[in-house]
């Protein structure tokens, strides 16, 4: 009987951390962020060898719906961050004047291009920012890009029978 104070008490203890573990666990989900207005995924996107430059081009085609009715029709500006493969950043672009947030959606084109030809592949993280460039009004889309060769004239002809007199 003199175990039952302590009993009690740890019985209590136990049950109490049972309980603040169970509100830690579900406090991610209470503390989301709410929608962030426009959400973006991947549309045809390259990497692939330039032909009139010794450079290879980065372009990230993003497809968007505008979910926060506010941001219709306004002006609103897009972020690229390219990466190496050993994640060292080589690149940030974005539009030089933005552009307008279709209230139906749309496509947008992000492009950039690296001297560096040894590059065989790239990684690169796009989302929608305010005009100025300052808050994030999308969800981060990540592409993994590898270098697609350039086709040659013999590729391009294939099996095609030479001419011959």
């Amino acid at each position: 009987m003199a175990n039952l104070p302590n009993y009690i008490i740890m019985s209590g203890l136990a049950l109490s951390i049972f309980g603040l573990s169970s509100i830690i666990a579900s406090a991610p989900s209470a503390f989301a962020q709410a929608t962030q207005g426009i959400t973006i995924s991947a549309g045809n996107s390259s990497f692939v060898p330039l032909t009139n430059t010794d450079a290879n081009q980065v372009r990230v085609n993003i497809e968007y719906t505008v979910e926060d009715e506010s941001l219709n029709n306004q002006m609103i500006n897009a972020v690229m961050a390219v990466f190496a493969p050993n994640g060292t950043l080589l690149r940030t672009t974005s539009f030089p004047s933005g552009f307008t947030a279709q209230a139906d959606g749309g496509i947008e084109t992000l492009r950039t291009a690296f001297p560096d030809k040894s590059l065989t592949s790239v990684t690169a993280n796009v989302t929608l920012t305010d005009l100025s460039k300052t808050r994030s009004i999308s969800n981060v889309l990540t592409v993994h890009l590898e270098l697609e060769q350039t086709p040659t004239v013999n590729s391009l002809l294939g099996s095609r029978p030479s001419l011959q007199n």
